[in-house]
């Protein structure tokens, strides 16, 4: 399989882009499309569509490809997998749940074939990425790989998912690829290293936590910062520190604060709580956070993947507000590590495996997968 990156400002400039990528006889079949004009999506799709170019496609704030961050315009990646081997599915969050919005993906692609993965991204930030998981493990089988991550930009939350004719600001994009023809291979890893001893959520409801230790849990939070916070109700600064809530066994699934109640004094979790869980607060990144990013795409091309046609890469928005300059060298890594066509954006939550165990939704990590087609 061949793939190509392209960007440009415009949709007349993806028309060019485009018409340039194919001169010498590549022919793409299907097209990962980061987008951040919402007014751009419609004639896109309608270049993308006439070149008969199956579409995935996400609206975000910032993307990048292996050339480096845009914050602006479109970025695409471009592949000539054979159409047999994938299929693109869209669901609307209005019309059914996210559980059974899920279970129509995962039985789609267990419709489709004998092995399949998804690589998928949600448009509303508000559904629990927990029951997407759920749903398409629970019809496709708990084995599944499914990587991703969330659709739209961190000022208002918002964002759109769509393809060649739909879109819609609340569903569940996914691309079910057969790995019987199409290896996937990725991770799911944030880097970020604990610090403290470990407490324990005491009280909570859905993504908010009210007392931690027994304490109001904002309390307890203002007391680890060791500074004042200013409450405005959003979670600037804080991001940086995200709690480590352990599992039952391997690495711990990362839980950013992304709001607060002075009143309450309670937080809110970028991702469900459940009472009784233990977790440790994290130090500020630094360059080990980039480090153990790049080190787990050596580590799979080493042991699993030597070649690689294609990369895409979602990474947590916080990863881009707390790193600042340093993630364009984790971004520079990854596409590094097999030197192939990459894209990717920085997404509203993220959906991977840590390690050997079923797929999660996760906080401040990046979910990368790698595309070989047989």
């Amino acid at each position: 399989m061949q793939a190509k990156s392209i960007k440009g400002q415009t949709p007349e400039e993806i028309k060019s882009a485009l018409e340039k990528a194919t001169s010498n006889g590549f022919k793409p079949t299907l097209a990962f499309v980061f987008i951040t004009n919402l007014e751009d999506i419609d004639t896109v799709s309608t270049i993308l569509d006439a070149a008969g170019i199956s579409i995935f496609g996400v609206s975000t704030a910032e993307k990048f490809n292996e050339e480096g961050i845009e914050q602006t315009g479109i970025v695409a990646l471009l592949l000539d997998m054979i159409p047999a081997h994938f299929k693109i599915v869209l669901e609307d969050f209005n019309v059914s749940s996210v559980y059974e919005s899920a279970c129509a993906v995962g039985e789609s692609g267990k419709e489709s074939f004998n092995h399949p993965a998804f690589i998928i991204s949600t448009a509303d930030i508000r559904i629990p990425g927990e029951d997407v998981i759920r749903g398409i493990l629970d019809k496709a089988g708990i084995d599944v790989a499914i990587f991703g991550g969330g659709a739209g930009e961190p000022v208002n939350f918002s964002g759109t998912v769509f393809t060649n004719q739909s879109k819609y600001d609340s569903g569940l994009l996914s691309l079910i690829v057969d790995e019987d023809k199409v290896e996937v291979k990725g991770v799911a890893v944030s880097g970020w290293k604990p610090v403290g001893t470990e407490k324990r959520i005491t009280k909570c409801e859905g993504n908010w936590v009210y007392t931690i230790d027994d304490e109001p849990a904002l309390d307890v939070i203002k007391k680890f910062l060791g500074k004042d916070i200013i409450l405005n109700n959003k979670a600037e600064g804080i991001d940086s520190f995200p709690l480590q809530v352990q599992r039952v066994k391997g690495k711990p699934m990362m839980r950013p604060i992304v709001q607060w109640n002075e009143e309450e004094k309670s937080i809110m979790l970028g991702a469900a709580a459940e009472e009784g869980s233990l977790f440790r607060f994290s130090l500020p990144p630094d360059y080990e956070v980039i480090d153990a990013v790049i080190e787990s795409a050596k580590t799979i091309k080493e042991n699993e993947l030597p070649e690689a046609d294609a990369m895409i890469v979602f990474s947590c928005v916080g990863r881009l507000s707390q790193l600042g300059p340093m993630l364009s060298a984790e971004l520079d890594g990854l596409a590094a590590t097999w030197n192939k066509p990459m894209a990717g954006f920085f997404s509203l939550g993220e959906y991977g495996k840590l390690d050997d165990t079923r797929p999660e939704f996760h906080g401040t990590t990046v979910s990368w997968v790698a595309l070989k087609e047989l």
